[in-house]
């Protein structure tokens, strides 16, 4: 397992060598990581707009006070005599998210901690040695007992990633793929004027902002409980969702925010950046459908514009108030349809308005999917099998292919 020769030079160790341990960077290796891997997931940001995006989200709702963990794989047996800085074989992140939980016989939701995994990294220099996957090795376990002070001490519930190299290779790690099937709206081939007339002015449709993000946030969680404990009764299955709750959407928001404000800082749209809305609200008291969105921008010269085929608004989560009744009668009724249609149309405009070509909607429920069959908005369907697949991480006593993932939607995603 060797680290050194007798001149002192250092030798890259296995991946299986005992010296290797999962631990966390210092202030210099995060940004040595940020500097490496930023053409993986800066999009359309200049390096130094990535360096400034990655420290500042580690300061949002959620991310905060600890919320964030970045780790790293690294040779214990490294010494200063070896020459130069420690070896950072691999790199990755984690997020404290809240997650409710019912089993079959339970009357009331659980509430615990779960963790989002992203930015899964190796430097050029050591790919090849299969650090990453040591790295992986050491950190589904030690997620189970993480942050797990601020739930009692309770183990976690879960942890969840969203692999880009297919399915297998997480799979191998203990994160079972889930599915990742979306519906994803060509915005130009919608944006017609028979489209328009026929929601305008129909679906009392409203703008979601920071204003009323909270209080949607709190009626989404009570009805969530509610579908869970359904749930799990239904399926004889214990039944888990990531809590869509305040600061979950707001980490979204505030990062979107952070990359648009850069890229249309010298178009007529600066002033609006931070005042768009963030989603649109349809139907009336008790009966209403409501969308919260982000807008993604990849990489490319040019403004936002030059590369809108590209570009995409994720539904980060899309609510039915209340869903139960358009669940037991199988087919949604005409004032949920004009809502809902009204909704996407709403995103349609928004993406069209901030150069974004389509409108992505993860995972729909057999309900969405009606609807979105019946709306009349031109979409296809796609099965991801590359990008963007959820995986989870089951910390219980139960298989995690028993597991029913309840509304595996964007807003899950880190």
């Amino acid at each position: 397992m060797g680290s050194t020769t007798r001149d002192d030079i250092y030798i890259l160790p296995e991946a299986t060598a005992a010296s290797l341990i999962l631990t966390h960077p210092t202030e210099d290796e995060k940004r040595r990581t940020w500097t490496l891997n930023h053409k993986e997931w800066g999009g359309a940001l200049t390096l130094q707009e990535y360096l400034k995006r990655e420290p500042y989200l580690t300061t949002v709702p959620l991310s905060r006070d600890g919320g964030m963990t970045h780790w790293i794989l690294t040779d214990s047996s490294w010494t200063v005599e070896n020459g130069g800085d420690r070896p950072v074989l691999a790199s990755c992140e984690s997020i404290s998210k809240r997650v409710l939980v019912a089993s079959p016989n339970d009357t009331t939701v659980r509430e615990g901690i779960g963790h989002g995994v992203g930015s899964v990294f190796t430097y050029p220099e050591f790919r090849g040695y299969r650090y990453a996957g040591r790295m992986l090795n050491e950190l589904g376990p030690a997620l189970r007992k993480w942050r797990t002070e601020i739930h009692n001490g309770q183990d976690a519930i879960c942890s969840a990633l969203w692999s880009d190299i297919g399915k297998a290779y997480y799979a191998k790690k203990g994160w079972a793929p889930f599915p990742s099937l979306h519906a994803e709206f060509s915005v130009p081939n919608n944006q017609t004027p028979d489209n328009d007339e026929q929601t305008n002015g129909k679906g009392n449709v409203a703008p979601v902002t920071y204003d009323n993000l909270e209080s949607l946030c709190a009626q989404d969680e009570q009805l969530l409980r509610e579908k869970i404990l359904r749930s799990a009764k239904e399926t004889g299955r214990t039944s888990v969702a990531f809590a869509p709750d305040h600061d979950t959407l707001r980490w979204h928001l505030f990062r979107e925010d952070f990359i648009a404000a850069i890229l249309f800082k010298s178009t007529p749209q600066q002033a609006d950046v931070m005042t768009c809305i963030k989603g649109a609200l349809a139907g009336s008291e008790g009966r209403r459908v409501w969308a919260l969105w982000s807008r993604n921008y990849y990489g490319g010269k040019g403004s936002p514009a030059d590369n809108v085929a590209k570009n995409t608004l994720y539904i980060l989560r899309l609510v039915i108030e209340p869903e139960e009744k358009e669940e037991k009668e199988g087919e949604p009724s005409e004032d949920i349809l004009t809502a809902f249609t009204a909704v996407m149309q709403t995103a349609l405009r928004e993406a069209k308005t901030w150069h974004l070509g389509k409108v992505d909607l993860w995972n729909p429920t057999p309900v969405v999917k009606r609807l979105i069959e019946r709306s009349g908005l031109q979409h296809g369907w796609v099965d991801r099998d590359e990008e963007s697949i959820p995986s989870m991480m089951w910390y219980g006593d139960e298989d995690v292919r028993e597991i029913e993932w309840v509304v595996n939607e964007k807003y899950c995603w880190c």
